[in-house]
C-alpha cells in the first residue's frame, strides 16, 4: 500500500470515528418537512407567526374517543387516559378538567363588561331599556342557570362570557371531561403533549394498537397532530433508504459477478461504502444534520459511485497482457478522464450549494463528497486489492446498424420535439410529502367533529392590542357576509371602548327609567344603580389579561403576542364561497398565511436558479474541456449530454410528468453522467469494445439505483428516479452510438 493511501486510510478512520461521536450524541437525522424548505423572506414578524403555528402542530395529539352510548365513550376514554399517562410516550396527556369555581367567578367579575357581544353593546347605547327586558327576562327564568347568582351579576354580563365558549365542545360535569356529538355519536375530547419535537416512531405504534383495541371494544379512536405525520415519514424514510440501498447493491454485485466472474469484484463495494461514509460525514459537518429525504436520494448515488471503479475495471476483459491484467498501469490510463469527469461533477455539486434551498445544499454537499470519497478509495486501494484479480476475457457480440435505423432515428427526434412541447414546468410542495392515508383521514375527522375546519389564516398586525383589535373588527366586517372567521374582537373590546363603554354606565345610572324592568321583579333602584356605577368604576381588562381567563381557551390561540414591537395575531377562516378570494378582503397590515404558494414561489426561483448555475458550470465544463481537448472535440464531448437531456425532457412531456425541483435536479445530474461517460468514451485510451463495456455497466449500476428510487412513495423522490433514469437511458444510447460510429476518433486532435 503506498503512502498516500495509508494517510487515505487514516483520515477515513478518524471521519469513521467521528461520525460515530456524532451518532452516540444525538441522532443527526431529521424528518421534519420543515427542516427541507427554505428560509422565508418574509419580514420576522410573519416567520414567528410560521414557527408558532408549527409548534403548536408538532407539540401535541388531540385524541377522540367516540361511541354511540355516551356511557361507553367517557368510559373508555377514563381507562385509556390512565394507560397514556404512564405509558412513556406523553410528557403528560389531558382529559380530566375539575373546574376551579371559585377561580371561573373571579374571571367572569374581572371581565365584567369587557367581553360584552357587539349586539348587547348597541342596545345599551340606541336602547338600553330592551337590554334590561332581556336581563329580567333571563333573570326570572329559574333554568337560565350560571355561575354567577342574580346578586354577584344584576346586570347580567356573565351570560355572554359563557356564550363565546364553542358551542360544539360542551363539558360534562358528571365525568369532567369535554366532549361532542357528531353523527349520532358522543366523541369524549383527550389532548397529549409530547416530551420533543423528534418524530417518534413508536407513536405510530401506538397508534395502530389503539386503533386495534378501539375496534375490539366497539368504540372509535382518532388521532390528529402533525407529530404523527413525522413518525410515518421518518419510518417510512428510513423503511425506503434501506430497502433501496438493499436492493440496489444486490442487484449491483449480482451483475458485477455475473460479467467479471470472479469473487474479488466485490472489493467494488469498498469505494461505495467510502463514498456513503464521506457524504455523510460532510452533510453532517456543514449543516449539523442530514435530512432523511437527502439519505434516500443519497444512496441513490449507489450506481454513480461504482462508475469510476467499473471503468477502470471494464477494459480487463478485453486487454490481456502476456504478464497478466495490471490494475496499477491500467488505473494510470484512465486516470486523467477520471479527474476530468470528478473536476465537472463536482464544480457542478458546488455551485448548486448556493441554491437557497436546504434539501438541494444538503444533497450538493453529500454528492460532492461521496464523489470524492469514492474516487480517492478507487485510486487508492483498489489496484492493492485487485492485485490478484485475474480477468476472463469477454468478446462483445458484433452488432451492425440497419440503414433503417436513420428512419427510427428520425421519428424518435420528431417524437421527442413534440414530446418537449408538452411539457409542464410547475413546482407544488404536496410532491414533497406522501400523507399516509388513514392518518389523514383521523385529521379530517377531527376537524369535522369540532368544526374547526378553517382553511385559510390571516395574520393581524398594529402597533398596539388596540389596534390588533381594530384590524380584526375591519377583517370580520369585510368577510362577513362570505365566510365563517374567528377573530380576537369576538372575545373583548378595545381599551377605548372599554372607557366609552363604562361612561355609558354612568349615565344609565340616572336613567332609572331604563333598568325599570329589572326594579319591577323586585330589586331595588339603588341596588341597580350600585350595580352601574360599579361597572363605570370597573378597570379596563388588557387583551393579554382577558386571555388568561380559562373562558378563553377558544380565543388563545389567535394572539401571538409581542413581536419586533408590534402587536400580532391570527384569524382564522372557514366556508368560504365559492371564488372568494380573501386577498381581497384584507385591510392595511394584514396579510393571508399561504405558505404553501409562498413555497412553491420560492421553488421555482431555486429551480431556475439551479438551471443558471448549471449553465454556468457548463461553460466551465467547455472551457476545460476545449483547453485539454480542442474546441471541436471538447463541443462534441458536451453536445451528447446535452441532446441525451432533451430526449429525457421529452419524454417526461409524453409521460405528463410535472417537471418540478426535484425533476429540475435530475436532470442536471444526468448532464453530469452523460458529462462522465463522453469524457471517458472521448479521452480513455482503451479498444472500443472496452469503452463500450464501461459506459454500459456504469449505466446498468446507475439505472437500478435511480430507476428503484421511482418506486418511492414520495412524488418528488419518484419523479426524481424516474428522470434520472431516462437520462442515463439516453446517455448509453448517445455514447454508444458516438463509439460504434467512431466519434472519438474521427475528433480526435
Amino acid at each position: 500500500m503506498t503512502k498516500l493511501a495509508k494517510i487515505y486510510a487514516l483520515l477515513l478512520v478518524a471521519v469513521m470515528i467521528w461520525l460515530v461521536g456524532q451518532f452516540v450524541n444525538h441522532s443527526p437525522i431529521q424528518t421534519q418537512l420543515t427542516a427541507l424548505l427554505p428560509q422565508s423572506a418574509q419580514s420576522e414578524v410573519i416567520q414567528a407567526v410560521e414557527k408558532y403555528q408549527e409548534n403548536q402542530l408538532n407539540q401535541q395529539i388531540i385524541i377522540l374517543i367516540g361511541a354511540d352510548d355516551s356511557e361507553r365513550a367517557f368510559q373508555a376514554a377514563e381507562q385509556r387516559l390512565i394507560l397514556w399517562q404512564n405509558n412513556g410516550l406523553f410528557a403528560e396527556v389531558d382529559g380530566k378538567i375539575n373546574p376551579d369555581l371559585r377561580q371561573l367567578r373571579q374571571s367572569l367579575h374581572t371581565l365584567g363588561a369587557a367581553t360584552l357581544p357587539a349586539e348587547q353593546i348597541q342596545q345599551l347605547y340606541e336602547n338600553p331599556k330592551q337590554y334590561f327586558i332581556e336581563r329580567a327576562e333571563v333573570a326570572a327564568n329559574p333554568f337560565s342557570g350560571s355561575l354567577l347568582s342574580l346578586t354577584d351579576d344584576w346586570l347580567g354580563f356573565s351570560r355572554f362570557v359563557l356564550q363565546k365558549q364553542a358551542n360544539q365542545v360542551h363539558w360534562h360535569s358528571e365525568h369532567a371531561m369535554l366532549y361532542a356529538e357528531f353523527n349520532g355519536k358522543t366523541w369524549v375530547w383527550l389532548r397529549a403533549k409530547l416530551n420533543n419535537h423528534q418524530p417518534n416512531p413508536m407513536l405510530l405504534n401506538w397508534w395502530q394498537q389503539e386503533k386495534k383495541i378501539a375496534q375490539s371494544n366497539h368504540y372509535e379512536f382518532v388521532a390528529s397532530g402533525g407529530a404523527l405525520f413525522a413518525a410515518d415519514a421518518k419510518q417510512s424514510a428510513e423503511r425506503e433508504s434501506s430497502v433501496m440501498s438493499g436492493v440496489g447493491l444486490t442487484l449491483t454485485f449480482a451483475l458485477l459477478l455475473a460479467v467479471f466472474r470472479s469473487w474479488r469484484v466485490l472489493w467494488l463495494a469498498l469505494p461505495l461504502g467510502v463514498g456513503v461514509l464521506m457524504g455523510l460525514a460532510a452533510a453532517v459537518a456543514v449543516f449539523g444534520e442530514i435530512h432523511a429525504l437527502t439519505l434516500v436520494v443519497g444512496t441513490s448515488l449507489v450506481g454513480v459511485l461504482v462508475d469510476f471503479p467499473l471503468h477502470w475495471l471494464a477494459p480487463s476483459l478485453f486487454r490481456q497482457p502476456e504478464n497478466g491484467w495490471q490494475g496499477t498501469e491500467s488505473m494510470r490510463y484512465v486516470l486523467p478522464s477520471f479527474l476530468i469527469s470528478l473536476t465537472i461533477t463536482v464544480v457542478g455539486y458546488i455551485l448548486l450549494y448556493f441554491t437557497p434551498l436546504p434539501v438541494l445544499r444538503q444533497t450538493a454537499v453529500f454528492s460532492a463528497a461521496a464523489l470524492l470519497g469514492a474516487f480517492g478509495a478507487t485510486v487508492c486501494f483498489l489496484p492493492v486489492l485487485m492485485k490478484k484479480y485475474v480477468p476472463r476475457k469477454m468478446r462483445l457480440p458484433n452488432i451492425k446498424i440497419s440503414p433503417k435505423f436513420n428512419y427510427f432515428m428520425g421519428i424518435l427526434a420528431i417524437l421527442l420535439c413534440f414530446g418537449i412541447t408538452k411539457t409542464h414546468w410547475q413546482d407544488d410542495i404536496r410532491q414533497w410529502a406522501n400523507l399516509r392515508a388513514d392518518l389523514l383521514a383521523d385529521t379530517q375527522l377531527a376537524a369535522q367533529i369540532s368544526q374547526m375546519n378553517a382553511t385559510q389564516t390571516v395574520i393581524l398586525i398594529g402597533k398596539k392590542p388596540d389596534d390588533l383589535l381594530q384590524k380584526s373588527r375591519e377583517l370580520e366586517n369585510r368577510l362577513r357576509n362570505v365566510a365563517n372567521i374567528q377573530t380576537l374582537n369576538q372575545w373583548i373590546l378595545p381599551i377605548n371602548e372599554q372607557v366609552a363603554l363604562k361612561k355609558q354606565f354612568a349615565n344609565l345610572a340616572k336613567q332609572p327609567e331604563n333598568f325599570a324592568p329589572l326594579v319591577a321583579l323586585g330589586v331595588p333602584s339603588e341596588t341597580i344603580q350600585a350595580a352601574l356605577n360599579a361597572a363605570a368604576n370597573a378597570p379596563t381588562v388588557t387583551l393579554s389579561d382577558s386571555l388568561n381567563a380559562p373562558q378563553a381557551e377558544a380565543f388563545r390561540g389567535l394572539y401571538v403576542g409581542e413581536i419586533a414591537g408590534q402587536s400580532v395575531g391570527l384569524a382564522r377562516i372557514g366556508s368560504l364561497k365559492t371564488g372568494t378570494n380573501v386577498a381581497d378582503y384584507l385591510p392595511e397590515n394584514a396579510f393571508l398565511l399561504d405558505k404553501r404558494s409562498e413555497l412553491n414561489q420560492q421553488f421555482t426561483h431555486t429551480r431556475n436558479l439551479a438551471a443558471w448555475l448549471k449553465m454556468g458550470s457548463l461553460l466551465v465544463a467547455w472551457w476545460v474541456l476545449m483547453a485539454i481537448f480542442g474546441w471541436r472535440r471538447g463541443s462534441v464531448i458536451l453536445l451528447l449530454p446535452m441532446l441525451a437531456l432533451m430526449a429525457t425532457i421529452g419524454v417526461l412531456g409524453w409521460l405528463n410528468l410535472t417537471i418540478g425541483l426535484f425533476v429540475m435536479f435530475g436532470l442536471l445530474l444526468t448532464l453530469a453522467i452523460g458529462v462522465d461517460y463522453a469524457v471517458y468514451a472521448f479521452h480513455a485510451p482503451e479498444t472500443a469494445a472496452a469503452r463500450l463495456m464501461g459506459v454500459g455497466l456504469a449505466a446498468i449500476t446507475t439505472g437500478i439505483s435511480f430507476g428503484l428510487l421511482a418506486l418511492s412513495a414520495t412524488p418528488a423522490v419518484m419523479a426524481f428516479g424516474v428522470s434520472v433514469a431516462l437520462g442515463v437511458v439516453f446517455n448509453w444510447a448517445a455514447i454508444s452510438l458516438a463509439i460504434y460510429f467512431r466519434l472519438p476518433e474521427m475528433f480526435f486532435v
